[in-house]
């Protein structure tokens, strides 16, 4: 929230912004401030004052520059009280690059304003602004001939004749705070000398900082919208040293993470290139991306943060609650994969690029680049003893290609035939050992105690130079109530170079998600009938719990089910109960909506309640809804039970502890 500010603040805060939309004088704009600016610290009375005769001062304006033509002064301030004398020096821009040069300065002292006035090259569009600005810089031109006027000089005007004329500080101490603080509030740190010095079109950490800042308050405002926010920034800094404006600061760290995960950021760099003044445009995508991280509570992304999750604490934003996961050293949404915003996209890129953002913490992502099935790379020549009998389940690689993974089915999927399945896969392993591979041992899979799947795996491995390979087998048993039982097994291959640390895809040795019913849904075993853990994912922080309660069932031959009105009857009221108990035990509610799927009700449209709960260990979503289900029996006929399914997402914020490794 902002500062309260007196009377006579709100009358100057007015004032400025007039001034600043009319491109007036804005010093004289600010009323008769009746206190002498005496130089607290620097000049007093004429000591320390220095004359400037036949000067010449050079530079250039930029917001992003100034075109051709626009307005430049120099205006003398008085030596003892900084107030503007009424003398000025006129020149304009001499090329679209925002240059200017202006002779034969003569003032009473060292101390001047300049200023530029008139439209500019947007950074954003790469096109001439719709509309005009007016940027100032306050300089000392007893030890300078080059004065550059900026977004930086602009935003500290303001705060600077703050604490010289209340303050008492010398114009060199009061500046060298204000740009501090100027930057601080893009939560941008640096020593990088004075903002005169500073130009978005050469390399540098202090240009890289002042280009970002002009991006940043430009986003995606107008001109006026562009003037007001310079206007509300200077007013909240002049007094209190900071930018307290909340809103303001959200919507552009909102407008900075969407731009920066789409890559966007790449065409303001593009369009800074092509005005063909820069050799080299300085890396303000840096500090852009560093703005909303800070804004967001996300913090720095490096290594030893790798693969951690952390969500927006950011109560204004858009994006609030939103999950961020830290890889490869930027915060991006899992499942949104990040463009990059350092250099022009090719022109060739997918539109998917322009995927709009989730709303909502996806965890079935991996750290890894992902394959579809028809693009899938061949094995390695060493592992050919996989042939084409085997199907391809998936690849994943790691750290550019030095970890590969391949997911495997074994042949065929043999009907109530266990020594079959066990046969293929001791061949599979005896010809493995006359490959040269070795049994590494069994590791517990920690399959959630599941019947479809054995709870021991089966490791082999061989290293041939500075290749590893690791062969993991596991039993598995298909279930079906139609034709019986099938037999598989899986196969997880993985291929390590040069000494490159395994990250784990299943790590069986390390139980990566929470396989014990939470205790905050321990409430709804009094409202159903099963509960199934349904599914889960070692990679994720995700489980997902389905409850069912049914109520009544009925028979019917395929095809001629006919609903029972009074049973359905039943089945809402059941319901009922349920959906009460949910606030209680601390869901809210958040929304409902209908489908219109269920054929074997009166009414096919399904209504579906969406409730969510979040606790300090993890965020549960929750979707119900009423309708019948069909068990088929050989077949012929089918069991169809009413009653409600509850599906229950819990999204849990950081990984349990390991438990360990079970030879």
């Amino acid at each position: 929230m902002r500062k309260l500010m007196n009377k006579e603040w709100i009358m100057r805060r007015k004032q400025i912004i007039g001034c600043l939309a009319l491109g007036a004088v804005f010093w004289a704009c600010s009323g008769g401030d009746s206190d002498s600016m005496d130089l607290g610290g620097g000049a007093s009375g004429d000591a320390g004052v220095t004359a400037v005769v036949d000067w010449e001062v050079a530079g250039v304006s930029q917001k992003g520059p100034f075109v051709t033509g626009s307005a430049v002064t120099v205006q003398e301030l008085d030596g003892v009280t900084l107030k503007q004398t009424g003398k000025s020096f006129k020149g304009s821009i001499k090329s679209d690059k925002g240059d200017f040069a202006i002779k034969d300065i003569n003032l009473g002292s060292q101390y001047a304003i300049l200023e530029a006035s008139g439209y500019y090259r947007d950074e954003i569009s790469g096109k001439k602004s719709s509309g005009m600005v007016t940027l100032r810089a306050l300089t000392d031109l007893s030890n300078r001939k080059t004065v550059n006027i900026n977004l930086l000089t602009h935003l500290e005007y303001e705060r600077v004749m703050y604490l010289v004329n209340k303050k008492k500080m010398s114009i060199a101490d009061a500046k060298a705070q204000a740009e501090e603080e100027v930057l601080a509030s893009f939560a941008i740190e640096g020593d990088f000398g004075e903002s005169e010095d500073l130009n978005i079109f050469e390399s540098g950490d202090g240009n890289a900082a002042l280009l970002a800042v002009s991006v940043l308050m430009q986003g995606d405002a107008d001109v006026a919208g562009l003037t007001e926010r310079i206007g509300e920034f200077s007013i909240s800094l002049a007094e209190g040293g900071s930018w307290d404006d909340a809103d303001t600061k959200t919507a552009i760290a909102d407008w900075a993470c969407d731009v920066d995960l789409k890559g966007s950021l790449s065409t303001v760099r593009k369009n800074v290139e092509d005005w063909k003044y820069a050799d080299t445009v300085p890396a303000f995508e840096k500090y852009v991306t560093n703005f909303w991280w800070n804004n967001y509570g996300l913090g720095v992304c490096n290594d030893k943060r790798e693969n951690e999750t952390k969500r927006n604490i950011n109560k204004l934003s858009n994006l609030y609650n939103e999950y961020f996961v830290c890889e490869k050293g930027r915060w991006h949404i899992p499942g949104v994969e990040p463009l990059s915003s350092s250099s022009v996209e090719d022109d060739s890129e997918s539109s998917s690029s322009e995927m709009p953002l989730s709303s909502i913490y996806d965890p079935f992502v991996s750290s890894s680049s992902s394959e579809p099935e028809d693009a899938i790379p061949p094995l390695p020549a060493e592992l050919d003893f996989f042939d084409s009998t085997y199907s391809f389940d998936g690849y994943r690689s790691f750290g550019e290609g030095k970890q590969e993974v391949w997911f495997l089915t074994s042949p065929g999927r043999l009907v109530n035939d266990r020594e079959r399945r066990d046969s293929i896969a001791s061949a599979l392993v005896n010809l493995m050992g006359t490959r040269g591979f070795a049994f590494e041992g069994t590791i517990n899979n920690d399959s959630l105690d599941d019947v479809r799947c054995d709870t021991l795996s089966y490791v082999y491995s061989l290293k041939k130079g500075n290749v590893v390979y690791k062969i993991s087998i596991t039993k598995e048993l298909g279930m079906g109530i139609m034709y019986g039982s099938s037999y598989f097994f899986k196969v997880k291959v993985v291929v390590l170079k040069d000494g490159f640390e395994e990250m784990p895809t299943t790590d069986y040795s390390s139980i990566r998600f929470f396989k014990d019913f939470p205790e905050e849904l321990a409430f709804m075993e009094e409202y159903s009938s099963t509960k199934v853990r349904a599914d889960y994912d070692d990679d994720s922080l995700m489980i997902r719990w389905q409850f069912r309660r049914n109520v009544d069932s009925t028979k019917s031959q395929q095809y001629q089910f006919l609903p029972e009105l009074a049973k359905e009857k039943a089945a809402e009221e059941a319901f009922e109960p349920f959906l009460e108990a949910l606030p209680d035990n601390g869901f809210t509610f958040v929304k409902s909506d209908s489908l219109g799927k269920n054929s074997n009700m009166s009414n096919p449209v399904v209504v579906r309640y969406f409730y969510e709960m979040e606790t300090p260990a993890a965020k549960f979503v929750l979707e119900a809804e009423v309708g019948t289900i069909g068990y088929p029996f050989f077949g012929v006929t089918y069991t169809f039970k009413y009653g409600y399914t509850v599906d229950v997402n819990v999204y849990y914020k950081q990984k349990p502890e390991s438990k360990g490794k079970t030879e």
